[in-house]
């Protein structure tokens, strides 16, 4: 998820899978959350997955934040450490950037 900070992903197309989006040569899934967490507090409400040669590969789970057009997710670097980036969304939806925090 790291190499995505900084760049800003457009919808190029909606699937019955989720939405698409892509920038440079990066494709990114994303699609609402499917199962039901019993045991958690803050559940995920969308899965952001990358598209390489025809396969995904699970990035991040997206969180709400307390602003409606910005979600939070993790990923861990080499040494197991999480890090934390914002997804803000707009242009309604039809575009996101990824923002370290």
């Amino acid at each position: 998820m790291k190499h995505l900070i900084g760049k800003t992903f457009q919808l190029v197309k909606v699937t019955q899978a989720g939405n698409i989006f892509a920038v440079d040569r990066i494709t990114l899934l994303l699609k609402p959350v499917n199962r039901t967490y019993n045991d958690k507090t803050k559940k995920p409400l969308y899965y952001l997955s990358e598209i390489k040669n025809g396969t995904s590969s699970y990035l991040s789970g997206l969180f709400a934040t307390d602003n409606e057009t910005v979600f939070s997710g993790d990923y861990k670097d080499g040494l197991g450490m999480k890090h934390i980036v914002h997804i803000r969304f707009s242009d309604v939806g039809k575009r996101f950037s990824v923002v370290a925090i």
